[in-house]
């Protein structure tokens, strides 16, 4: 039986962050509308045929802010789950969670209900970072949300972390990591902050002061040694994680495999082909009321992907995990030979270090690991032409 991940966006959340660029809607003064999650419900409930033939292996309830779910919402929401699709025995189902939402008596609920992973927003213990970054939370809420998780006995938990925040030091850096460790979630995924264009850090980028690139180099290094001595291993570029904690889910990204996405501005991958719903919550809740006539379509792009894309996106991917290419593998999905078709394009980055033969494959090394997305820009070829293929 093949397998497949699901993800449902929840797109509200309290207040917009002000490095975020996801589709999100605050809502902090409002509740979750019933509207919302009779609609997601129902989209499940529309692949039932299409998916018959998959084992769901992952499940990425993701926002927004999904924690702002009521236990009744979530209840139905995982209902619904199990009716329309084969749940696998050990089926991964994360939630992300904003700190200044945990609740011990929903947290509970919720790990009855099914939920195993807990994706928690910490960003940072220091309250200078989260007051820029305009987080709803403090330190002490992130300390909190935690001690409230493992109470509700969830027993499999990631922090996302942040470096790179305007103000922010090496050493405010050393001690998010530090603190991290002694708590001891089961993963944990540190990222550098991007300034994405239309955020209120784009609007402001001139007038704050981001570490230098000096800074954050040093940051990303210190905090991935840390992180290796404390026995979190380095999977993927911005993830770490103890030995049999990996999140199944974001593999299946990296990995090209298949997902379905629910809820508006949801990705999905399935039957060879990638599209996307649109932006539009409204737009959403209506397509699914049966009392509302639509005439406007809820797929944003539908794009049938070419072979040589197909190939360009799998070794783009494949090379964000430290495990990197492997040439059987390649081999074995694409009937081609990976040195044949990349060797040369790899050579110099082979001579200086950042990319290393495995005995596998290929892999970037940790300084390649820090510079992926230039030499991937410079190797990866998405127009390449293979001989023999269907472009």
């Amino acid at each position: 039986m093949k397998t497949l991940g699901l993800y449902l966006h929840i797109p509200f959340c309290i207040s917009k962050c002000r490095y975020c660029d996801f589709y999100s809607i605050p809502e902090a003064a409002r509740p979750v509308p019933d509207k919302y999650v009779d609609a997601l419900c129902e989209h499940m409930h529309e692949y039932v045929l299409q998916a018959r033939d998959y084992a769901v292996t992952t499940i990425y309830i993701g926002g927004g802010t999904p924690s702002l779910l009521t236990a009744d919402q979530m209840k139905k929401v995982i209902k619904k789950l199990k009716s329309s699709f084969h749940l696998s025995a050990k089926c991964e189902i994360s939630m992300e969670m904003n700190p200044k939402t945990a609740d011990y008596t929903k947290l509970r609920a919720f790990r009855k209900l099914g939920i195993n992973r807990l994706s928690i927003g910490i960003q940072s213990f220091d309250d200078a970072d989260l007051n820029i970054c305009g987080r709803a939370h403090n330190a002490a809420d992130a300390v909190s949300a935690f001690t409230a998780a493992r109470k509700a006995k969830f027993e499999n938990i990631s922090f996302d972390l942040m470096y790179g925040i305007p103000g922010q030091t090496l050493q405010t850096v050393v001690n998010n990591i530090n603190t991290a460790i002694r708590l001891e979630p089961e993963h944990i995924s540190l990222y550098g902050l991007k300034v994405e264009e239309g955020t209120p850090f784009w609007f402001d980028r001139h007038e704050l002061a981001f570490p230098d690139e000096e800074t954050e180099r040093s940051m990303y290094f210190t905090a991935v040694g840390l992180l290796e001595k404390a026995g979190y291993h380095q999977y993927e570029i911005s993830n770490f994680a103890r030995r049999g904690y990996s999140c199944r889910h974001n593999l299946k990204y990296w990995n090209c495999d298949e997902y379905l996405g629910f809820g508006p501005a949801a990705h999905s991958y399935f039957g060879g082909k990638r599209f996307s719903l649109k932006k539009d919550l409204n737009l959403y809740m209506d397509s699914f009321d049966p009392e509302t006539s639509v005439d406007t379509p809820l797929v944003d792009e539908y794009i049938d992907i070419p072979y040589p894309s197909r190939v360009a996106e799998y070794v783009m991917l494949r090379f964000r995990l430290t495990a990197g290419i492997s040439l059987e593998a390649f081999r074995k999905k694409f009937g081609r030979d990976f040195e044949e078709m990349y060797l040369e394009k790899l050579a110099p980055y082979l001579k200086s270090g950042h990319v290393i033969r495995t005995p596998k494959g290929y892999a970037f090394s940790p300084e390649g690991m820090y510079v992926s997305n230039y030499i991937l820009a410079r190797v990866v070829d998405f127009d390449l032409v293979i001989p023999g293929s269907q472009n």
